[in-house]
């Protein structure tokens, strides 16, 4: 019993892959109904749920259970171990334990039948095994990257637990594993069915699917790559039908990527953080006021970028139906507005795997999505022997009047500013404020750049829907520099840094074709804008 739910599964997986038969309660009073029905050897408890005594006292109250061995888990750091106490991390001492507090220490505590390591006898063949027999009980199967359960009866899988998965989706993985030990212990399974279908339907696919996804992986990310959407040229994000035909059920989906969470390490933000978000609620009720007379900016021109680095011939849909294709790609698309790799995708989709590789493998394909080295997912801002250059500039770059750190204001439509957040946050030096952004297209805070001897770089965000235009010079005043990415705020924009005699570069126009994802060309960006402003 205990009350952080994902320690007491992973102790009561390993008790079980041990032979042990375990029953999870998560609260005094359930704790008792459990034991009076199953009658248990040994109560396991987390010493912290035993406050003044109430576990003890509840057991004491019950004649029956009144001599029911307790032993309390604790942790190491909280001191000398009491007499009834044992180490959480310690499973074979905890065994141990057990067997020495149970009435019944003298002989076995359970059934142990049937026990082994994977790479002498797979999964598939022990089901076989188990499903001939028509055996009931838990599977607990322990590998490198997690403990799983398989639950039983009659020979037939009705429900399979790993790590976070559940269901069809956890028996296919499992079935994937090949290093690991396993334990089965009989006994009839208390748990709910989720897995329907026959055991041997599902092993007969299971076969077709583990060599499907460990081919479609090795296509797809050969050196362990990572995945992010492909910035489009406009502002919607599109899921259009792919290579002439209609895999996705002959309709656009679309994904809510608009609301995806940042979160982050807490940083120093510049003062001016609390009045960008303020900002929110008194633009609310009111509408834009008219711009600055304008002025006519330069156009960049569009830069393009080059997806095709892994040629990838789309696969033939072989798995899903039309409309549940269209659902995994509006998920794979809403997730990949930040880097994922493959573990990560599978793992968080609740689609089968071999779904979701395909339809990955189709956006890839069409330059929806595209791969990401593992030497692009971070970087510096720039190398060690440039920083005291840029602690000068940065210095230099300080306006009387305002509150440190000075800022940098980059300006991009509300698409790609969430792009571009991410790409901040992939920065090193780079300390990104925990809070989400607000949904409303309003200026904020992208991160804090720390360049050593306390001197810092604020990089602030200014979304240009024109519609809230009265709430950018919230971000302008006392900027060092704004950069402009593609036609955002287009002459709205430049009249509002001409009014505040302001710096303004487009950021095509000075390093030509821009990789908005790329924390690198990033870094670059904001370095040019840095020597800009200070006439270097």
């Amino acid at each position: 019993m205990d009350s952080d739910v994902d320690a007491l599964g992973a102790l009561a997986s390993a008790l079980r892959a041990r032979g042990l038969t375990v029953t999870n309660a998560n609260g005094a009073f359930e704790a008792v109904e459990q034991a009076f029905k199953r009658r248990p050897d040994v109560v396991l408890a987390a010493r912290a749920i035993d406050e003044d005594s109430a576990l003890a006292d509840a057991f004491a109250a019950v004649p029956d259970l009144a001599d029911t061995p307790i032993l309390f888990l604790v942790d190491g750091a909280e001191g000398e171990l009491g007499p009834d106490d044992v180490l959480r991390g310690d499973v074979d001492h905890i065994v141990s334990r057990i067997t020495e507090a149970s009435p019944r220490g003298s002989r076995p505590t359970v059934l142990q039948e049937t026990r082994g390591d994977l790479e002498q006898v797979p999964l598939v063949d022990l089901l076989q095994l188990l499903a001939m027999n028509r055996r009931s009980g838990v599977l607990g199967i322990t590998t490198p990257t997690g403990a799983g359960e398989l639950r039983l009866s009659a020979g037939e899988v009705l429900d399979a637990v790993y790590r976070r998965l559940e269901g069809e989706k956890a028996l296919y993985r499992l079935l994937g594993e090949r290093d690991g030990q396993f334990a089965f212990s009989p006994g009839e399974p208390t748990s709910a069915r989720r897995i329907m279908a026959p055991t041997s339907r599902l092993l007969m696919e299971a076969l077709r699917q583990v060599d499907e996804v460990q081919r479609r992986r090795g296509e797809l990310a050969p050196a362990g790559e990572a995945f992010l959407v492909t910035e489009p040229s406009s502002d919607e994000l599109d899921l259009s039908p792919l290579h002439g035909h209609e895999p996705f059920g002959g309709r656009p989906a679309t994904g809510d990527v608009a609301a995806a969470g940042e979160a982050g390490a807490p940083t120093s933000v510049p003062d001016i953080t609390a009045a960008l978000l303020s900002a929110s609620a008194a633009s609310a009720g009111r509408g834009s006021m008219p711009p600055p007379p304008t002025l006519r900016a330069a156009e960049p021109a569009a830069g393009k970028v080059d997806v095709a680095r892994y040629p990838t011939t789309p696969p033939p849909a072989s798995v899903g139906e039309p409309t549940e294709r269209a659902a995994v790609a509006e998920k794979i698309t809403a997730l990949l507005q930040m880097p994922h790799n493959l573990d990560e995708l599978l793992d968080e989709i609740g689609a089968p795997d071999l779904l979701i590789l395909e339809v990955l493998l189709e956006l890839v394909a069409a330059g929806k999505v595209r791969r990401i080295s593992l030497a692009d997912l971070t970087t510096p801002f720039a190398p060690p022997e440039h920083f005291p250059v840029l602690r000068s500039l940065v210095t230099r770059l300080a306006r009387p009047g305002f509150a440190p750190p000075p800022h940098v204001v980059v300006a991009a439509s509300a698409r790609r500013m969430t792009t571009l957040s991410h790409a901040v946050r992939r920065i090193a030096d780079a300390i990104v404020p925990a809070e989400p952004p607000p949904r409303a297209p309003l200026p904020r805070p992208l991160g804090v750049i720390r360049l050593g001897d306390g001197v810092e770089l604020a990089l602030v965000g200014l979304p240009t829907d024109e519609t809230f235009a009265p709430t950018w010079p919230l971000a302008l005043h006392g900027a060092a520099a704004v950069v402009r990415l593609g036609d955002a705020g287009k002459d709205a924009l430049a009249a509002h840094c001409e009014a505040l005699e302001l710096l303004m570069l487009d950021a095509e126009a000075v390093m030509g074709p821009l990789d908005l994802a790329s924390p690198g060309q990033i870094t670059l960006l904001v370095r040019t804008a840095l020597e800009a402003a200070a006439g270097v």
